[in-house]
């Protein structure tokens, strides 16, 4: 056994060499293969493509336009690498301007996309937006170290119409836009990121004609209305008819235009036109100071919906969308000084012409404005006498019969609280007892807890939102309802 091992021992490393020798001599003789599948004898060098004419459409820029594909010709048996370069030119320039590519080797096809054969047209040979062009396409081939054995293929001739790039910027134009008919503040749209030729706005439309323009400062090109409010028309002449698009009601609106297939989208938004409103004018106790007047509050469960409640002087108010500059832009009334009754309000570019509401009597106020309806509600506000809280956070628990009375706040009419033990719980604060489908202040957000500063007027409690305690012990709550505020504060 012992013999038979070591005999075993001696011919393993011999018969080792041997597979090594033939996989090296197996590879080598693939590699020369390999190479003689290059080595054709006379094989032609022949350029053909996909098809011999392309019309060039920029809404398929990404898409290929013509590929090119050419054999491998012929290094006549000498194992040598070939590389290839291909040459385009106008025809009848003999590739004088030809645009060169070095391929390298190995490569037997190229292809162009819409976007990059129209820009070559257009930037290398000039060619006029539109036109068709015939151009002639060769592969001339260079075998390794061998001048002698370079090649040249036949001339493909294929022809090419371009088209005119649609503008990568659009500006909205009329007196139904944001700046009016002035083209040099009209209003950029955004382009789309991934699709060419797409633009989107969203913003405050007034009521009123628009249209679009491709550059600051200048009426022409412009795209209009087209064959109905739902078609554009490109515009690039003062003969050609100047249609318009309308809006007829003022709001805040979605717009995306397709300039490739000339459509267009105008959608009421379902977002509010500002986030930020403010009152102005002698009425209020800031008066007329523009750089920092009144803000009025967001309705944080209606975000078109704004607040004012204050002590309002006799005299006049309007409601700027910014501060700063008397020349913003406003909401006010219809006809200057309507009664308080009258809900209609209309936003007003620059202040012109210059309504104004007017306070006969002085007094608490709350003020509602809603810019998704575009009503306003001036009411005068009488305080209650007895406001209550209820819930099991309270001392009487959900006891709608007998709730929890706050204290009035002495020499404030507007202020109340409450200081003792609540339990963790939730709790509201009803304007009357006996019945659960009474007026309450709630808290802005459900849930809400310490920390809160705001409470809203819901009448008949709905939606239910009720403030939360995490943590039982002894509080002060203070609440002031004209300016509907909270103070929860633990002792």
């Amino acid at each position: 056994m012992l013999a038979y091992n070591h005999t075993i021992q001696k011919i393993k490393p011999v018969y080792l060499a041997g597979l090594t020798l033939a996989f090296l001599l197996l590879f080598f003789s693939c590699k020369k293969i390999d190479k003689m599948e290059l080595n054709k004898g006379d094989n032609p060098l022949t350029l053909s493509a996909d098809k011999s004419s392309v019309v060039l459409e920029e809404k398929d820029r990404s898409a290929d336009a013509i590929i090119l594909n050419w054999t491998s010709g012929s290094n006549k048996g000498t194992n040598a690498s070939m590389s290839y370069t291909l040459k385009i030119d106008k025809q009848g320039n003999n590739f004088s301007q030809a645009i060169t590519e070095e391929i390298g080797k190995a490569v037997l096809t190229r292809k162009y996309s819409v976007n990059d054969l129209n820009d070559l047209l257009t930037s290398h040979w000039g060619t006029a937006p539109g036109a068709e062009v015939t151009l002639e396409a060769k592969v001339v081939l260079a075998v390794s170290n061998d001048p002698k054995l370079a090649d040249s293929s036949n001339v493909f001739v294929f022809k090419v119409k371009t088209y005119q790039p649609v503008s990568t910027t659009l500006y909205l134009i009329g007196d139904a836009a944001p700046n009016g008919w002035d083209n040099n503040q009209a209003t950029a749209l955004s382009p789309s990121l991934s699709e060419p030729g797409v633009f989107t706005w969203q913003g405050q439309l007034r009521a009123g004609d628009f249209k679009f323009i491709t550059t600051l400062g200048q009426f022409l090109p412009s795209y209009n209305k087209g064959a109905d409010a739902d078609h554009l028309v490109y515009r690039t002449s003062d003969s050609e008819p100047d249609d318009k698009f309308t809006n007829i009601s003022q709001g805040m609106y979605n717009i995306t235009v397709n300039l490739l297939n000339l459509t267009i989208s105008v959608t009421a938004a379902d977002t509010p036109p500002y986030t930020r409103l403010w009152m102005l004018g002698d009425a209020v106790p800031t008066g007329w100071n523009i750089d920092n007047p009144s803000e009025m509050r967001v309705d944080s469960s209606n975000m078109f919906v704004f607040t004012y409640n204050e002590i309002l002087n006799a005299g006049e108010f309007k409601i700027p969308v910014a501060t700063g500059n008397f020349s913003t832009d406003y909401y006010m009334p219809l006809t200057n000084h309507p009664p308080i009754t009258e809900t209609s309000v209309q936003l007003v570019p620059n202040g012109s012409p210059d309504n104004k509401w007017q306070i006969t009597d002085p007094g608490p106020y709350k003020i509602r404005l809603d810019l998704q309806n575009l009503s306003i509600q001036i009411k005068p506000f009488t305080p209650y006498t007895n406001i209550w809280m209820v819930g099991d956070a309270t001392p009487v628990g959900w006891n709608i019969d007998n709730p929890q009375p706050m204290t009035p706040v002495a020499g404030n009419p507007y202020e109340f609280t409450y200081t003792g033990p609540m339990s963790v719980g939730e709790f509201k604060f009803p304007l009357a007892t006996g019945n659960w489908g009474c007026d309450y202040f709630m808290p802005v957000i459900n849930g809400s807890g310490p920390g809160s500063t705001q409470m809203k007027f819901v009448p008949s409690g709905s939606p239910d939102f009720k403030w939360k305690i995490t943590q039982a012990g002894n509080y002060k709550i203070t609440i002031n309802q004209l300016y509907e505020t909270i103070s929860i504060v633990k002792q």
